[in-house]
């Protein structure tokens, strides 16, 4: 029961060298800003001149914030 409970609580944040809390307030923060991006592409499908670099922003940042300062792999998946 402990391997299956390591398996899928904690084994990918261990990978990450992150404790559940570190990676359950990561993921949290970047499910936050993905809305907020997918809001201001919303806005910008109804009125175009609005948010017209926003989401690219948002995801440049993400993409920053997981691939070099995390230092996750492009390999990994989900």
């Amino acid at each position: 029961m402990y391997r299956y409970f390591y398996k899928v609580m904690l084994a990918h944040p261990a990978d990450v060298n992150e404790s559940y809390i570190q990676h359950l307030l990561a993921a949290t923060g970047f499910a936050v800003r993905l809305f907020l991006a997918a809001g201001a592409c919303l806005v910008h499908a109804l009125i175009p001149c609005l948010f017209t670099r926003t989401a690219s922003r948002a995801l440049d940042s993400l993409y920053r914030d997981v691939y070099q300062k995390r230092g996750a792999s492009t390999e990994d998946t989900a």
